[in-house]
């Protein structure tokens, strides 16, 4: 049940604060060359339940590892200033585009948002059951890295 909230959560939060058009030109061959995941492939918005608005991508069980939503730098300042229903701001993340946190507030961390410029995105990795990001924080920041130099 918290699983499910939490995973929710997210995506509600990921769809409604950045759900501008996800084109970040990051590919299938992008995401498993970082994460070693293999086979990848994309799945169309919401044609699973959590797939985002923007760029899904699934293992070939369907299971989905990670979502990413492109903005603008208005949709990163309301993101980073969100209060409710969960503070999104964690702390900061040195080294990726002009700046970038991770969130949500609290213990576990599986979102980093970005701002480059005028545009924004928000790499989110799914959790598995035992509440473990599916994708290693260390991934989810080569990934972010990737987006911030192609926005």
């Amino acid at each position: 049940m918290k699983r499910s909230v939490l995973v929710g959560l997210a995506i509600a939060i990921a769809s409604s604060v950045i759900a501008a058009p996800a084109d970040v030109r990051l590919t299938v061959e992008d995401v498993q060359q970082i994460t070693h995941l293999t086979p990848l492939h994309l799945v169309k918005p919401r044609e699973l339940p959590g797939a985002g608005p923007g760029l899904n991508f699934a293992t070939a069980d369907n299971k989905l590892v990670l979502m990413v939503n492109a903005g603008d730098a208005a949709q990163y300042a309301r993101a980073k200033e969100q209060k409710t229903p969960v503070p999104l701001f964690h702390a900061a993340v040195p080294g990726i585009g002009d700046e970038a946190f991770d969130a949500p507030s609290g213990t576990l961390q599986y979102v980093i948002y970005l701002r480059k410029g005028a545009n924004s995105a928000s790499i989110t990795t799914y959790l598995d059951r035992g509440m473990t990001p599916r994708i290693p924080r260390a991934q989810l920041e080569a990934i972010a890295k990737l987006v911030a130099s192609r926005l």
